[in-house]
Formats: C-alpha cells, sequence, structure tokens
C-alpha cells in the first residue's frame, strides 16, 4: 500500500471528442454546458392541440375528408402526452452537424422510415414549397369563408384563436359540403399551426399553408412527411443552444422513436402492433400513455450508460410491415436517399448514409456532413417577395431525381457492430460520448480492465512490471470510492466494560410459543451466482495504449523507434485521460490511426481470449486474481537465481521474434 501511495495517480476527465472535424459545434453545444454542471435545462414544448367542444378530440364529421387529404393518422397521435424530460435528454445529444443523435453505441437518426411507419405520412410527393406574398385575407375568405378583420391578421399570420372562434362547431346542414370542407381547412390549418410546424408564439398559424388545403385529393400528393422531419430536423438544432428554452414540431416523434428502439427509455408494457393502422397507434391505447419518470438527469444517466444491446437496431420487422396500412409503405425510395427535406425555407439533409445499421446494413465510415451550412440557418424575415422556386430549383430537383442519391447497399449487418470495429474505432474519436462527467467514469473503468486483461495474456506478461500496475490499482480506488479503506489509518475504539447477555425466563414453557418468531418458517437455501468470461479464439483485440503503439497484440517487440519516457503522460479512452507520472510506452491506440475513410467489416461480438491456466476469482470488479501470477512469477524468479539460471520464465533458448520485456527490469537479454 505504501508504493501506491507515494505514486499518485489521477483520472482526469475530458469531454471530448478528440478530434473536433465532425462534431466542430461541440463549443457552443447544450451538452458542453451540461458537462460544466450548469443549471440543467428542461425545455418547453410549443404545442396547441385543436380542440372540440372542449375536449381533446376530431370531430366525427370530417374524419372521411382527413382521410382523403392524409392527416387523419397524424392528427390521432397529436394528443399523446409528451415527456419533456426524455425529450431534453435526446437533443443533448442531437448534433446539428449530422443531423443524428450521437448515442454510445454509434449514430442513430429520424428518418423518413420513422415518419411513414410511425405517424402515417407519405414519403414522397410534391415538395412543400409554394407562395409567400399572396393577398392573404382573399385567400382566408375563398377556402374558409371568412375574412379576417385588420387587427386580426398580420402579414400573413392568423392567430391559432381566431380559427377557433369562427369554427367552434360544426353548423351545417346535412349535405353542405362545401361547409363541411371550410371546417376540416380550418381544423388542419389549427393542427399545422399548433403541432406540426409551431412558430415561436405556439398561438399563431402562417396562412402559406392554406394553400395546399384547396383540394383535398391535391393535398394528399405532396410531400407532407418530409416537410414534417424538416421542421423538427430545424426545431432540433436551434434547440442545441443552450438558450434556447422551447421547441417545437412534431415533437412526439422523438418519443415514439425512443421508446421503439431504446428498451431501458420505454414504457415497462409494449402494446400489440394494431393491424391496419400505423405503428405510433398502438402508444394511444387507454393505459398506455403513462410517460414515466420526468427526471432529465436520470434519462442523461440512462443515455451515457448505454449498452449496445440496449438499442433496438430494426424494430420494424416483417411481421410489424405486414400490419402496416398501405401509406405507411408509400415513398420507400425516400427512406434511402440522402436527400434535401424542404418545407419551403427550411432544407435540412436526410442522412441515411451515416444510419445504415438501422436498415440492416454494415455502416462504414460515413465522410462529411451533408447538410450544406449557408442553408441550415435561413428564415423568412424580409424575404416575402422572393421566388422560392427559383431560389431552390436544384434542391428541389435533387428531391425530384431522389433516386439517384439512393445509398449503396452494403452487406448484410449480422449481430452487433464488434467494439473494436473500424466504425466504432472511428466514432470514439469523433464523437461526445458522455454528456455528465460523473457517468465517464465507466470508460475509465473498462479501460483498467482492458489493461488488466492483457497484464495475464500470454502476450502481456513479460511487459510489464508491477510498478505499472499501480497506477491501475489506485483507479479502481478512485472509481469504486473506497480510497478511505486504503488510505485511512487503523483506529481503535474503546474496549467493552459491561455486558447485557440474553436472559431466560421460565415462563409458559409448554407453549408452542416459547420456540420462537422462527418456528413456523421453512429454510431456503440460497442460490449461488457466477459470470465468466467468454472464451476467446487466438487473437486480442488491440494492445492497451499504454504497452503498444499498434491496433493488434500479435505484434511482436522490440520495434522500431521505441524508446522509455519517465516524463509524465497522458492519453484519452472514450473521453476519459489518464495520467501515469512514471513509465510510458509510445502511444497510439488504434482510434488515432484511422483518420480516413475505411471499410468496415461485418464484425460481430469478437471472441475473447482464451488465458492459459486457471486463474482464481479475485472480486466482483475483476474477474481475475493477479496476486496468484505475481508469487508464481516471484517463485520461478526465485529459483532461476538459485540455479544461475536465466530469469526469464520462459526456458525455451531465446526467439529474437518472441516478444523482449523493455519495462524497467527487462532493458535487455541476460546472459548472452
Amino acid at each position: 500500500m505504501a508504493s501506491s501511495s507515494s505514486c499518485s495517480s489521477s483520472i482526469q476527465t475530458r469531454s471530448g471528442p478528440i478530434d473536433s472535424d465532425v462534431l466542430w459545434m461541440q463549443s457552443k453545444h447544450v451538452s458542453e454546458h451540461a458537462w460544466n454542471r450548469e443549471p440543467d435545462r428542461k425545455l418547453h414544448i410549443r404545442r396547441a392541440v385543436p380542440t372540440y367542444q372542449g375536449e381533446e378530440q376530431i370531430p366525427e364529421e370530417i374524419v372521411p375528408l382527413l382521410r382523403q387529404c392524409g392527416f387523419y393518422w397524424i392528427m390521432r397521435m397529436g394528443y399523446l402526452k409528451i415527456n419533456v424530460a426524455l425529450i431534453s435528454a435526446f437533443i443533448e445529444r442531437w448534433r446539428p452537424e449530422t443531423h443524428t443523435f450521437h448515442l454510445r453505441c454509434g449514430e442513430a437518426t429520424i428518418t423518413l422510415q420513422d415518419v411513414s411507419v410511425l405517424l402515417g405520412l407519405r414519403s414522397d410527393g410534391a415538395p412543400l414549397i409554394g407562395s409567400t406574398n399572396l393577398v392573404w385575407a382573399d385567400l382566408c375568405e375563398e377556402l374558409l369563408g371568412v375574412r379576417p378583420q385588420e387587427g386580426e391578421i398580420e402579414g400573413n399570420v392568423v392567430k391559432l384563436s381566431w380559427l377557433a372562434h369562427h369554427f367552434s362547431h360544426i353548423n351545417i346542414d346535412e349535405g353542405n359540403v362545401e361547409q363541411l370542407q371550410r371546417f376540416t381547412r380550418a381544423w388542419i390549418l389549427r393542427f399545422i399551426g399548433g403541432v406540426l410546424f409551431v412558430n415561436k408564439s405556439s398561438s399563431r398559424v402562417s396562412l402559406r399553408y392554406l394553400q395546399f388545403l384547396r383540394d383535398f385529393e391535391q393535398c394528399s400528393t405532396y410531400a407532407w412527411g418530409p416537410a414534417v422531419l424538416a421542421y423538427l430536423y430545424r426545431e432540433m438544432c436551434s434547440a442545441t443552444d443552450y438558450k434556447v428554452k422551447s421547441i417545437g414540431g412534431m415533437c412526439i416523434l422523438i418519443q415514439m422513436w425512443a421508446w421503439e428502439r431504446c428498451t431501458t427509455l420505454a414504457p415497462k408494457r409494449t402494446p400489440p402492433v394494431i393491424e391496419n393502422k400505423p405503428l405510433g397507434h398502438r402508444w394511444l391505447r387507454r393505459g398506455n400513455q403513462h410517460i414515466g419518470n420526468d427526471d432529465l438527469r436520470l434519462f442523461r444517466r440512462k443515455l451515457d450508460l448505454m449498452k449496445r444491446h440496449e438499442f433496438v437496431w430494426e424494430p420494424y420487422t416483417a411481421t410489424v410491415m405486414a400490419a402496416l396500412p398501405p401509406i405507411c409503405v408509400v415513398g420507400g425510395v425516400a427512406w434511402f436517399a440522402v436527400v434535401p427535406l424542404i418545407c419551403f425555407h427550411v432544407v435540412e439533409w436526410h442522412q441515411p448514409d451515416r444510419v445504415l445499421r438501422q436498415f440492416g446494413l454494415q455502416q462504414p465510415i460515413p465522410g462529411c456532413p451533408s447538410q450544406p451550412q449557408n442553408l441550415h440557418g435561413i428564415t423568412l424575415k424580409g424575404k416575402q417577395d422572393e421566388n422560392w422556386f427559383h431560389l431552390l430549383a436544384p434542391i428541389i430537383g435533387q428531391w425530384n431525381n431522389r433516386a439517384e442519391f439512393r445509398v449503396d447497399v452494403y452487406p448484410r449487418q449480422e449481430g452487433l457492430l464488434g467494439y473494436n470495429s473500424d466504425y466504432m474505432v472511428w466514432y470514439r474519436r469523433k464523437t461526445k460520448m458522455f454528456v455528465d462527467p460523473n457517468n465517464a467514469n465507466t470508460a475509465a473503468l473498462g479501460e483498467v480492465v482492458e489493461t488488466l486483461q492483457y497484464m495475464v495474456s500470454p502476450q502481456g506478461r513479460n511487459t510489464w512490471t508491477v510498478d505499472d500496475l499501480v497506477p491501475y490499482v489506485d483507479k479502481l480506488a478512485i472509481i469504486s470510492e473506497e480510497q478511505e479503506r486504503i488510505i485511512e489509518p487503523v483506529s481503535h475504539g474503546p474496549a467493552s466494560e459491561r455486558e447485557f447477555p440474553a436472559q431466560e425466563f421460565p415462563i409458559l414453557q409448554s407453549s408452542v410459543e416459547t420456540r420462537g418468531i422462527g418456528r413456523r418458517r421453512e429454510p431456503v437455501q440460497a442460490e449461488q451466482y457466477s459470470q465468466q468470461m467468454m472464451e476467446r479464439q487466438h487473437g486480442m483485440y488491440y494492445t492497451p495504449a499504454t504497452f503498444s503503439e499498434y491496433p493488434s497484440q500479435m505484434y511482436q517487440y522490440p520495434f522500431a523507434g521505441h524508446h522509455t519516457d519517465t516524463s509524465e503522460t497522458s492519453h484519452s479512452f472514450s473521453g476519459v485521460a489518464e495520467i501515469q507520472p512514471h513509465f510510458s510506452w509510445p502511444t497510439m491506440t488504434p482510434s488515432q490511426q484511422h483518420d480516413a475513410p475505411i471499410p468496415t467489416p461485418n464484425a460481430p461480438f469478437a471472441p475473447q481470449w482464451n488465458v492459459p491456466g486457471a486463474i482464481p476469482d479475485m472480486g466482483d470488479l475483476l474477474g481475475v486474481d493477479l496476486r496468484q501470477e505475481f508469487s508464481a512469477e516471484a517463485e520461478q524468479a526465485e529459483a532461476g537465481r538459485q540455479r544461475g539460471g536465466r530469469r526469464n520464465p520462459d526456458h525455451h533458448a531465446r526467439r529474437w521474434d518472441r516478444p523482449c520485456g523493455t519495462s524497467s527490469r527487462h532493458h535487455g537479454h541476460h546472459n548472452d
């Protein structure tokens, strides 16, 4: 213990990413504020769901028209309760640079497939772009039958309360189709302004969407799904600013996407699929709308510590897809297309090439993000008279030719992607793995265990000393928060002066009750549980950064350019940096090797090493007892000295291609 305390070791936690070429906005991202332990920011959801006769319901009279124009399914889901903490936690992992969530297991995102399957909106059709300089009062009078007076309309915007006042009841004569159509348009407009495309006031709606509601059959041919996703992308990107306190758009899509894919975040009981309805409708059943815990830090921790098997890459199985209505599978070509999503001035790029595992394909290292930065912040302010068809002509052309921008077909991903696959090695350098620094210690624990496993492997046993082990023992004490039991001195309490033994009172000796409270209890034998390491095949993952500069533990020492450096060094692993003050090897982890796109092999769980010899259990944390290895090696060394033989425990003839110890006790060969 004296050695541990005298050699100081620390765990220095850093934010990440290691390379900033992908997440170049990290210093301006909300996750940086959370990392710095600034006050938590729980977003306000801007939403104003339309009501009828004081209740959250859709009038039965307009249901046929809503089905005709393609809005019925999504309107039903507008009434689902939203978990604000869950939305806020996912925004902390949303990246405006890539339009993806950066999770522990890799990039994932909401795609057009999710929009179609969950909401029942079509993913193809003409882009949602039209005129922005019409005479809006005339358009209202034509399509709604009511002309807003001065003060009730401002530019192209009217208040939702104005629509609710004039269209609060359906007072029409039987067979008056025109009046029913006007009420339906007003209801859709209220839903657009209160749920789909909510502005910052959440109390007004733009009349520019009214021009698409003139003909209900024509309305169903527009690309409403891409427009909804584009607007949600823009709102999510804006909400990554710590100063932004609210978010609009179809936020319920984020929640349903998380419930379908993240097993630790979903309600305990997953409802069954409903035949001929979008998948999101199964969460509307009474009893399924409980949103659970509303603690932001709890959701943040769950995302920080999420294991790779806890994320479902393909929730839409063949059985699920077969039960969906036809509208949920229309436009499947766009699901795989890297194309712009258009909603008037809002142009956000759809990038399925970064999340191919969501489609069951292997994920190569992706290229640069596709989102043009000069389009990311455009608004309509001062641009009402612009011809958006002309301005966005190349972008509209790319959407219309979306089949040409379909991602390449890669081999199918079998099982889970390996932790040391090319993609994951690249991804760990480019991402911010943890939002809360308190959760980052888990990465340090993984590094310690990995290093100790290497130390007891055939390749590592002759390349380290007890001094090399010291900082990792210290790290275990820091992570387990058990430093006190190691560094605090022994203290003795006073001896007991007086004892009070249990007494016996000879009363009611014939009563069975005097046998005590356990007389009716049956003894239960405790079960024994054990966990074992998986056996590895020949070949380890890679040498830990402390011991090698190459990504293969099969590389043979010595290697050119090696030198022993006694100065303080530091290196980073998954956002956690370690400082070693005494001994270091050249530091170049596999993550530091791959800077250019390389193909990702189809790598499920990598096989484990089969370490020779039975190593007794040391405890729940490590699963190995290094003390036996220490004593065995010491006994061999002592026997060698007594015989005047070699110190090296390997008694075979020395081979130059055998790993040569280069620690403080292995600087050269002995008895040469």
